[in-house]
């Protein structure tokens, strides 16, 4: 079989929709649907699945202890079958701030922000998006699925290759087709793990009252003075033989002027 008459033959097979037979088989004709058709019935078809959305949350509190509220919040999130993905812990000014990464199943997103908010402290900031990948997704398992009945067909045709010519032609075809299917079922795990499990920022934050900043660094101004006075201390006594030095030539300098007089 030569290579063109090969592909010819394969892309009839693959292109063809279906076929009407007449006269006993005789006559074969490839039924083509409109375009517009076609795009209904996916239509229809999607409509009749369930929907994919994606949803995610964020959530800003301000809390009396942001360490003791970021425990709870693991508590919380690991009881509702959740992950902490990252966590972050920032001081500036007299603010404490704890920012936390998790993943919820996307069915107790709303449940688990509701208990945080009524446990962990006052709300400044509450939000949920949602993103609906219904379309795509469908389109994307519809094409999977193509490819891997070309996949299979193109393996089959390779089995009745004559030559090494025919065998290198389908292989470059199916090394194709396998990429386009490795890159779809990636984009496919993707989306299933989006759908199942939301993600929801967590910012935990603390600020300190003027009283409680005053007096917190009044001691730390004490102990540091504290710190230098042991540093200088330490010193002095590395220094002993610049002290001696310096004081036995103080000596012998009075000493001499009293001996000029």
């Amino acid at each position: 079989m030569q290579v063109v008459q090969f592909f010819f033959i394969l892309s009839m097979f693959i292109l063809s929709c279906g076929q009407s037979s007449s006269d006993g088989g005789d006559r074969v004709q490839t039924e083509m649907a409109p375009s517009a058709s076609m795009e209904k019935m996916a239509a229809d078809e999607s409509s009749a699945l369930p929907r994919k959305k994606i949803r995610n949350g964020n959530l800003r509190l301000r809390v009396e202890d942001a360490r003791s509220a970021a425990e709870n919040v693991r508590q919380k999130v690991l009881a509702a079958g959740g992950e902490i993905q990252d966590e972050q812990e920032n001081s500036y000014d007299r603010t404490q701030e704890i920012y936390l990464t998790v993943r919820v199943p996307a069915q107790l997103l709303d449940s688990v922000m509701s208990d945080l908010c009524n446990q962990s402290g006052k709300v400044e900031n509450r939000s949920v998006s949602e993103s609906d990948i219904t379309e795509v997704y469908y389109d994307t398992d519809a094409r999977l699925i193509q490819k891997r009945a070309l996949e299979k067909r193109y393996l089959e045709i390779l089995q009745q290759a004559k030559n090494v010519e025919d065998m290198l032609a389908i292989e470059r075809e199916l090394n194709q087709v396998r990429s386009d299917i490795e890159s779809m079922d990636g984009q496919m795990r993707s989306f299933d793990k989006q759908v199942a499990m939301s993600t929801l920022a967590v910012s935990l934050v603390t600020v300190e009252s003027g009283v409680n900043n005053f007096f917190g660094e009044f001691g730390d101004a004490i102990g540091r003075g504290w710190t230098h006075l042991l540093e200088f201390l330490l010193f002095l006594a590395s220094g002993w033989a610049v002290i001696l030095f310096v004081g036995a030539s103080f000596w012998l300098l009075r000493w001499w002027r009293r001996s000029r007089r």
